[in-house]
Protein backbone atom coordinates (compact mmCIF):
# COMPACT_ATOMS: atom_id res chain seq x y z
CA UNK A 1 0.00 0.00 0.00
CA UNK A 2 3.22 2.25 0.81
CA UNK A 3 4.07 1.69 -3.01
CA UNK A 4 0.45 2.90 -4.33
CA UNK A 5 1.18 6.13 -1.93
CA UNK A 6 4.76 6.95 -3.38
CA UNK A 7 3.59 6.61 -6.68
CA UNK A 8 1.16 8.77 -6.31
CA UNK A 9 2.67 11.11 -5.05
CA UNK A 10 5.43 11.24 -7.37
CA UNK A 11 2.94 11.84 -9.78
CA UNK A 12 1.51 14.65 -8.10
CA UNK A 13 5.25 16.21 -8.17
CA UNK A 14 5.88 16.06 -11.53
CA UNK A 15 2.79 17.59 -12.67
CA UNK A 16 3.44 20.25 -10.54
CA UNK A 17 7.23 20.69 -11.86
CA UNK A 18 5.38 20.77 -15.07
CA UNK A 19 3.16 22.54 -15.05
CA UNK A 20 5.38 25.27 -13.70
CA UNK A 21 7.58 24.64 -16.78
CA UNK A 22 4.64 24.96 -18.75
CA UNK A 23 4.18 28.36 -17.70
CA UNK A 24 7.69 29.34 -18.81
CA UNK A 25 7.41 27.95 -22.07
CA UNK A 26 4.33 29.89 -22.79
CA UNK A 27 6.36 33.45 -22.13
CA UNK A 28 8.83 32.36 -23.48
CA UNK A 29 6.77 31.01 -26.85
CA UNK A 30 5.21 34.58 -26.88
CA UNK A 31 8.32 36.42 -27.56
CA UNK A 32 9.46 33.99 -30.00
CA UNK A 33 6.66 34.95 -31.81
CA UNK A 34 7.00 38.61 -31.29
CA UNK A 35 10.56 37.93 -33.51
CA UNK A 36 9.31 35.63 -36.09
CA UNK A 37 6.25 37.01 -36.94
CA UNK A 38 7.65 40.48 -38.02
CA UNK A 39 9.91 38.53 -40.49
CA UNK A 40 7.14 35.94 -41.89
CA UNK A 41 4.65 39.16 -42.53
CA UNK A 42 7.70 40.42 -44.43
CA UNK A 43 8.10 37.87 -46.63
CA UNK A 44 4.81 37.43 -47.23
CA UNK A 45 4.52 40.89 -48.55
CA UNK A 46 7.50 40.04 -50.55
CA UNK A 47 5.99 37.46 -52.36
CA UNK A 48 2.85 39.07 -53.29
CA UNK A 49 4.99 42.27 -54.40
CA UNK A 50 6.84 40.02 -56.50
CA UNK A 51 3.89 37.84 -58.24
CA UNK A 52 2.60 41.65 -59.12
CA UNK A 53 6.05 42.18 -60.68
CA UNK A 54 5.74 39.48 -62.92
CA UNK A 55 2.44 40.39 -63.56
CA UNK A 56 3.17 43.75 -64.60
CA UNK A 57 6.06 42.28 -67.10
CA UNK A 58 3.84 39.72 -68.28
CA UNK A 59 1.45 42.17 -69.17
CA UNK A 60 4.36 44.83 -70.77
CA UNK A 61 5.32 41.69 -73.01
CA UNK A 62 1.28 41.29 -74.19
CA UNK A 63 1.45 44.83 -75.00
CA UNK A 64 4.14 45.29 -76.73
CA UNK A 65 3.66 42.08 -78.62
CA UNK A 66 -0.39 43.32 -79.80
CA UNK A 67 1.92 47.03 -80.61
CA UNK A 68 3.82 45.04 -83.17
CA UNK A 69 1.31 43.12 -84.78
CA UNK A 70 -0.49 46.34 -85.70
CA UNK A 71 2.38 48.08 -86.84
CA UNK A 72 3.42 45.18 -88.99
CA UNK A 73 -0.08 44.30 -90.62
CA UNK A 74 -0.58 48.47 -91.15
CA UNK A 75 1.77 51.10 -91.99
CA UNK A 76 3.24 51.96 -88.42
CA UNK A 77 1.70 54.80 -86.85
CA UNK A 78 2.66 55.81 -83.67
CA UNK A 79 -0.43 56.79 -82.14
CA UNK A 80 -2.42 53.49 -83.47
CA UNK A 81 0.09 51.67 -81.50
CA UNK A 82 0.19 53.84 -78.39
CA UNK A 83 -3.18 53.83 -78.19
CA UNK A 84 -3.61 49.30 -78.47
CA UNK A 85 -0.83 49.21 -75.96
CA UNK A 86 -2.92 51.34 -73.83
CA UNK A 87 -5.71 49.64 -74.15
CA UNK A 88 -3.80 46.01 -73.31
CA UNK A 89 -2.66 47.85 -70.23
CA UNK A 90 -5.66 49.49 -69.04
CA UNK A 91 -7.71 47.45 -67.45
CA UNK A 92 -4.73 46.60 -65.05
CA UNK A 93 -4.26 49.81 -63.96
CA UNK A 94 -0.76 50.18 -65.70
CA UNK A 95 0.11 53.52 -67.96
CA UNK A 96 2.83 52.94 -70.32
CA UNK A 97 5.60 55.86 -69.34
CA UNK A 98 6.42 55.73 -72.87
CA UNK A 99 5.97 53.66 -76.20
CA UNK A 100 8.81 53.66 -78.98
CA UNK A 101 7.75 52.31 -82.64
CA UNK A 102 10.77 51.96 -85.02
CA UNK A 103 10.31 50.76 -88.62
CA UNK A 104 10.51 48.95 -90.44
CA UNK A 105 13.99 49.01 -91.28
CA UNK A 106 15.51 48.97 -94.45
CA UNK A 107 16.70 45.29 -95.97
CA UNK A 108 15.41 43.60 -92.91
CA UNK A 109 11.97 45.27 -92.84
CA UNK A 110 11.63 44.83 -89.09
CA UNK A 111 8.93 46.70 -86.77
CA UNK A 112 9.94 47.27 -83.11
CA UNK A 113 7.71 48.29 -80.24
CA UNK A 114 9.36 49.35 -76.81
CA UNK A 115 6.86 49.79 -73.96
CA UNK A 116 8.23 51.20 -70.46
CA UNK A 117 6.30 51.72 -67.53
CA UNK A 118 6.76 52.21 -63.71
CA UNK A 119 5.98 49.91 -61.65
CA UNK A 120 5.78 50.48 -57.83
CA UNK A 121 6.57 47.94 -54.67
CA UNK A 122 4.49 48.17 -51.69
CA UNK A 123 6.76 46.32 -49.82
CA UNK A 124 9.74 48.99 -48.37
CA UNK A 125 12.98 47.43 -49.22
CA UNK A 126 12.15 45.20 -51.37
CA UNK A 127 12.62 47.56 -54.62
CA UNK A 128 16.58 47.75 -53.22
CA UNK A 129 17.42 44.27 -53.83
CA UNK A 130 15.95 44.45 -57.66
CA UNK A 131 17.79 47.96 -58.29
CA UNK A 132 15.44 50.14 -57.15
CA UNK A 133 16.47 53.77 -57.03
CA UNK A 134 17.07 54.26 -53.03
CA UNK A 135 14.77 57.00 -52.97
CA UNK A 136 11.23 55.65 -53.54
CA UNK A 137 9.59 52.30 -54.10
CA UNK A 138 9.83 52.20 -57.98
CA UNK A 139 11.71 50.68 -60.55
CA UNK A 140 11.25 50.86 -64.34
CA UNK A 141 9.71 48.13 -66.55
CA UNK A 142 10.36 47.65 -70.32
CA UNK A 143 9.27 45.21 -72.59
CA UNK A 144 10.32 45.05 -76.05
CA UNK A 145 8.58 43.16 -78.91
CA UNK A 146 10.60 43.17 -83.13
CA UNK A 147 8.35 41.44 -86.17
CA UNK A 148 8.40 41.73 -89.76
CA UNK A 149 6.68 43.80 -91.58
CA UNK A 150 4.10 42.41 -93.46
CA UNK A 151 2.28 45.27 -95.63
CA UNK A 152 3.75 46.75 -98.70
CA UNK A 153 6.22 45.69 -101.25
Amino acid sequence: MSVQHDDVARASAGRALASRAGRKEAGVALIEAAFVLPILLVLAMGMLDFGRAFHTKSLLDQAAREGVRLAVITTPDPGLVTTRVNDILAPAGIAATSVTVTGPTAGTRLDTVTVTATFSFMTPGIYLLLGGDGYGNTISMSSQCVMRHESGT
